[in-house]
């Protein structure tokens, strides 16, 4: 199972069993080994990949460009127009982590021409958000050797249901969204909860989280992945001394 969480930054998570890592060290595909729990003196681990900006490009959208009144405005704006019109968004703001650990890239608008609009543009931050998540995936199926089959995600970027259908598609996997958009508080509850008695184990305690909507694909995304990797080759490396830095 894993979970992504799309806040200022996104992050997910995924379980991978009990089987320790071989190293602590940052795996091939730019994942990283982590704990994932404990419970009786039985360690869980998991892996994790990291999106530097995710909600950091809607409040760029709002408070920097302009373009959306609110954070809720990115969905309806967005939703006004079927695709983007070949205008793609590398939301690199802050560089790249998972998989490319680039922090020299910076953001991108490719395919612009003077038909697009603000709509087009919105859209194109949501979709590129979205793609990175797509990225994020990848990169824990590479280095964990599982599959995942159903993406879980939570955070303020959750609610917006345009994002969602995006991500859907850029992955090719249903999403779940928890009713809760603190999902990770609230599994940390769940754990002090399952130790303190209140639940026997950790599933009982997960069946206490019901009415989590599911968005399939619907198709191809707006920008392929092939093209969504060319726009990501050339935002790279715009600050070469940056671009060098390894941690």
């Amino acid at each position: 199972m894993a979970k992504i969480t799309f806040g200022t930054g996104g992050m997910l998570d995924m379980f991978v069993g009990d089987k320790p890592p071989s190293s602590a060290q940052r795996n091939h595909g730019g994942t990283f080994p982590i704990v994932a729990f404990s419970r009786s003196g039985q360690i869980s681990y998991g892996t994790e990949a990291i999106m530097l900006s995710a909600g950091t490009n809607i409040e760029w959208l709002r408070d920097d460009m302009g373009l959306i009144a609110n954070t809720a405005e990115s969905h309806t704006i967005a939703a006004s127009v079927p695709t983007t019109d070949g205008v793609a968004y590398v939301p690199a703001l802050l560089g790249l982590g998972t998989p490319f650990w680039d922090y020299g890239a910076r953001g991108a608008l490719f395919g612009i021409t003077r038909g697009t609009t603000r709509a087009h543009i919105v859209r194109a931050v949501l979709e590129g958000v979205a793609h990175r998540g797509a990225d994020l995936v990848d990169s824990a199926e590479k280095d964990s050797g599982l599959s995942i089959a159903e993406i879980r995600i939570d955070g303020g970027m959750s609610r917006n249901a345009t994002f969602v259908q995006a991500l859907a598609d850029a992955t090719g996997r249903p999403v779940r969204v928890s009713p809760i958009s603190e999902a990770t508080t609230l599994g940390a509850g769940f754990m002090a909860g399952t130790e303190s008695g209140q639940w026997h184990n950790l599933s009982a305690a997960a069946e206490a989280l019901s009415g989590a909507p599911v968005t399939p694909p619907l198709g191809e995304p707006g920008i392929s992945r092939q093209q969504w990797s060319q726009a990501v080759s050339r935002s790279r490396s715009w600050i070469p001394e940056l671009s060098s830095l390894d941690f």
